[in-house]
């Protein structure tokens, strides 16, 4: 059974920064839930730093707040191909600037990890405070649930 590394990258102290981060905290309560070739990782907020965490595992999710210029709550999965094609357009708020470098150079030094999946939310508010927005707050099941439903899947792939 492949091992699959989640990771989830934020600041908290950056209101939806944190997103990443909130929602890792409750999968790791919701733990039980899955199998046990998943692990739950924080990758604080993200760099060079998560490199070592890639090395463990053949199939990679990362949970971030990503702009993509849209509507505050919305969500998007990219995957390896996505990655691999360089036509994401995007930006990591107060993580890595080029951290889709940061996923090509672990590839090439694990040839462990095969896949990587990016679940990116977009925020509303990354300045200073611990809470998230009220728009994030309100999605933020909904959120949760497509999280797990995917992680699920990728799982019995």
């Amino acid at each position: 059974m492949k091992k699959i590394g989640v990771i989830g990258i934020g600041n908290p102290l950056r209101k939806d920064d944190g997103i990443g981060i909130n929602l890792l905290e409750k999968l790791i309560d919701r733990k039980k839930d899955f199998s046990e070739n998943i692990d739950f990782i924080d990758g604080g907020t993200g760099g060079m730093n998560i490199i070592h965490d890639f090395s463990d595992y053949e199939t990679i999710v990362i949970v971030d707040a990503v702009n993509f210029n849209e509507k505050p709550g919305f969500f998007k999965w990219f995957n390896s191909e996505d990655v691999n094609s360089e036509k994401i357009s995007f930006d990591f708020t107060t993580h890595e600037n080029d951290f889709l470098k940061v996923i090509k150079l672990s590839k090439n030094i694990s040839k462990k990890t095969k896949t990587f999946f990016i679940f990116g939310i977009q925020p509303e508010d990354t300045s200073i405070g611990d809470e998230l927005s009220e728009i994030l707050r309100q999605k933020f099941n909904l959120i949760l649930d497509n999280l797990i439903e995917k992680i699920k899947t990728i799982n019995e792939e």
